[in-house]
């Protein structure tokens, strides 16, 4: 009896542990009560917002959204203080600006993962990859930069710029991420 008790009880304290992490995999970034808390909130959010921090890959348009919707937010806080205070209205308002703000930070959180299922090429064998949306914006920021330098290098497959129209285009040689991937540092057109 008194095992049987203890495997239930067990059982029972795993499944609450679980719920638990569920329950906080999506915390909020802005979730204050107080005008106090607020501002220590939004202020470490424009700080994250700055190079290297959870939220450095906040481009122009939606960080001068987040920077609205915070003075917005602050004019409520001057206003009321709490959010026990708040009116009904103001309440309303507070927590849509508060969801406007969470959905950008979460979409360009640095450590969100971003997992596929495709197919591979020259496979018909379906494979889940997982990467960082840190790791999406890198790579596709160092690709344009390949491609830019390739241009300014006259390496688009055509001669045009070097003078000579009937010289070949010039090989270009191409970085990867050092995975071990074909081409790096070789010369080569492929």
């Amino acid at each position: 009896m008194k095992i049987s008790f203890a495997i239930a009880l067990a059982l029972s304290l795993a499944a609450l542990q679980t719920a638990g992490a569920k329950e906080n995999y999506h915390e909020k970034q802005v979730n204050a009560d107080t005008k106090e808390a607020f501002a220590d909130i939004s202020q470490n959010v424009r700080r994250q917002m700055d190079t290297g921090g959870k939220y450095e890959f906040v481009p122009a348009d939606e960080r001068t959204k987040i920077d609205k919707t915070f003075g917005e937010m602050t004019a409520l806080f001057d206003q009321y203080g709490t959010v026990s205070a708040m009116n009904e209205d103001a309440k309303v308002k507070l927590f849509n600006d508060q969801e406007v703000v969470n959905s950008i930070l979460t979409k360009r959180d640095r450590d969100r993962v971003i997992c596929e299922n495709k197919t591979k090429l020259g496979s018909h064998i379906r494979e889940t990859t997982c990467h960082t949306y840190a790791q999406e914006v890198q790579a596709r920021q160092e690709t344009q930069k390949q491609m830019s330098d390739w241009k300014v290098m006259g390496c688009a497959g055509t001669s045009s710029g070097r003078g000579n129209a009937t010289q070949p285009p010039i090989a270009c040689s191409y970085r990867t991420n050092g995975d071990g991937g074909m081409g790096s540092g070789s010369r080569g057109g492929h």
